[in-house]
């Protein structure tokens, strides 16, 4: 089984929102206990040179009672946040608690809308938060993983036009040897410059950088019948994570993931992904067509990247 790659987040930064409920689930039979939800977190850091404020969405849960049956600290620390935190929120700038996390680690949020499309974007979880000092507080939302390089290249808009942006689409093992495939961009023209020349497709490499999630207005032309076209603006969620540095030399031996077991975890992924469709679709009530099981062979197979 693929081992669990480095895959860290730091958040530093003051408490926007607390979303955050009790729950339960079945499990072997038995009722179990939870806690969950959302906190959002206010970060102002630099982002492509300028400074940016994040408002980073932070997915938290535990259960109330570890497998060996004792109470689970994940679970206590979120219930203090939800009893005892006070966001930006619920009392203003001044009122809210300045957090830190150290423990975080980037996720794929993937399901299918609809229609059917998938719907992919990196979102961050962590387990325990802390209340710091407003003096202590140095805003900050990095990230630092070891990844496989899938693909990469020069990024394209919807005319073919390039936008100056590099893109990275990297292999991450979470938790289980589960495979998640992750995108990452850069704009620094060094940082790219390092990338297309030392990072090659099956490398496995570290990379550190910031996250960036804030939002950005988009135009677009609606064409009429007659006259004018109209343009209209729409406000898009933008969650991306931002390469500012990584490892020249690609990682070897125990520390390189070998690229069969990592075919075998994209493969798996599909399998995975082909089970949420399916899944989705009933919710929606509607009626899909299941597209083949991935099969044992893996030449000239698309494995989703």
């Amino acid at each position: 089984m693929l081992k669990q790659t480095e895959n860290s987040v730091k958040i530093e930064g003051i408490l926007s929102e607390i979303d955050l409920d009790y729950s339960s689930f079945v499990k072997n039979g038995a009722t179990v206990e939870s806690i969950g939800g959302t906190i959002k977190v206010q970060v102002t850091q630099k982002i492509n040179g300028e400074d940016a404020i994040l408002e980073v969405p932070v997915h938290m849960f535990a259960s109330k009672l570890t497998n060996k049956g004792t109470s689970n600290p994940a679970y206590e620390s979120i219930e203090k946040i939800k009893t005892s935190y006070v966001s930006i929120a619920a009392g203003g700038i001044d009122a809210a608690d300045r957090v830190r996390i150290t423990g975080g680690s980037i996720q794929m949020n993937e399901y299918y809308n609809q229609n059917g499309q998938l719907v992919s974007f990196p979102r961050i979880s962590a387990s325990f938060c802390n209340r710091i000092k407003k003096e202590e507080c140095a805003p900050e939302a990095t990230f630092t993983v070891q990844l496989v390089v899938l693909s990469k290249g020069s990024e394209v808009d919807r005319d073919g036009i390039e936008t100056g942006r590099y893109f990275v689409k990297g292999g991450i093992v979470q938790y289980g040897g589960k495979v998640d495939i992750v995108p990452f961009y850069s704009t620094n023209k060094g940082v790219i410059t390092g990338i297309d020349t030392y990072w090659n497709e099956r490398d496995t490499v570290k990379a550190s950088g910031r996250l960036n999630f804030t939002s950005k207005t988009e135009e677009f032309v609606r064409e009429v019948d007659f006259g004018e076209p109209v343009v209209e603006k729409r406000t898009v969620s933008v969650s991306e994570l931002l390469i500012t540095g990584g490892s020249q030399t690609p990682m070897e031996g125990d520390f390189a993931i070998d690229w069969s077991d990592m075919e075998t975890g994209l493969t798996e992924r599909l399998a995975r992904l082909e089970k949420q469709k399916e899944k989705d679709a009933a919710r929606a009530g509607a009626k899909t067509k299941s597209a083949p099981a991935p099969t044992s062979s893996k030449a000239g197979q698309d494995l989703g990247f």
